[in-house]
């Protein structure tokens, strides 16, 4: 509940259940009636949507296109709130707040109202507004249809939002991965013991040459066959570079970032080219080695 303060603008809340609302009626008429309004909204998580602002045309076209109205508020003589039901299950603030605005947006409602927390007015208490007064009176705030059902293109909506959010989402992800590369600051030169140091430090290197408009499968390839050529990465530690720090992997092999990662880790660290490196290198070393063994030859 929310009872905004007439002079102040203050509002005052209470979380009650419906029991509560009406043992406090008395109350509630009391402040309506010293110029304070009265508002409502569902507490905690819910599937409701509040669009505000509505004209009679435009919660029939709502109607009309399968957004009903579960609850419809008459807030003023001819302008109208709908909550709208998306779904009999608790909804998170963000899928409601993109869908409250796509609402509003499509049927003109306030965009001002469309959030994930917004009060709507309370029928059966006058509209305290000024501007609403006549011959003295405030006019009482009605309810109209009130089926409590979910509307019928819900579906579809919920849809279409939850693929923006993942658009986002993924927009967000890529953002801060290619920033992350582009910010880098190497612990020190060389080679690096740890493979995910090692890919921000190659990934970093190959962008400054190509650009973020790189084929970043081509940039993944290119950083784990160099890793594997070393010999100091495992194939597994170069699959988790790859799967942690690669930019836009979530969107480029979405589903299946894990196997991706750990098929170009095997596949680089199994090329034949890869494998005849790393056999040279331990040749060298080993010849190093024996040289070293053999210690320093005295000359006559």
């Amino acid at each position: 509940m929310g009872i905004r303060e007439a002079k102040t603008g203050q509002m005052m809340n209470r979380e009650w259940t419906a029991a509560e609302i009406e043992q406090a009626a008395p109350w509630l008429k009391r402040m309506n009636a010293r110029g304070n309004d009265v508002y409502i909204r569902p507490a905690g998580e819910h599937g409701l949507v509040l669009v505000d602002d509505l004209t009679a045309d435009k919660l029939l076209s709502m109607h009309k296109d399968g957004f009903q109205s579960a609850a419809q508020i008459e807030t003023s003589p001819g302008n109208y709130q709908a909550w709208v039901k998306l779904s009999d299950k608790p909804l998170s603030a963000e899928v409601r707040r993109v869908a409250a605005q796509a609402l509003a947006r499509h049927y003109d409602g306030d965009p001002n109202s469309a959030d994930s927390r917004h009060y709507g007015r309370l029928a059966g208490f006058t509209n305290q507004k000024p501007k609403h007064a006549k011959n003295g009176r405030q006019p009482y705030v009605l309810a109209h249809e009130c089926p409590g059902k979910a509307a019928e293109r819900a579906p579809a909506l919920l849809e279409t939002v939850g693929q923006g959010l993942a658009r986002v989402a993924a927009e967000n992800a890529r953002s801060a991965r290619l920033e992350a590369l582009e910010g880098y600051r190497s612990p020190g030169h060389g080679w690096h013991s740890d493979p995910g140091h090692e890919y921000q430090r190659q990934a970093q290197r190959l962008m400054q040459r190509y650009g973020r408009d790189t084929d970043f499968s081509r940039l993944d390839w290119m950083i784990a066959t160099d890793m594997a050529k070393s010999g100091r990465f495992s194939a597994q530690g170069i699959a988790g570079a790859i799967e942690q720090h690669s930019p836009e992997v979530a969107t480029r092999k979405a589903g299946h970032v894990e196997d991706y990662a750990q098929r170009t880790a095997q596949k680089a660290w199994a090329a034949p080219e890869v494998v005849a490196h790393r056999q040279e290198q331990q040749q060298a070393e080993q010849a190093r080695q024996a040289k070293r063994d053999r210690g320093p030859s005295m000359g006559r």
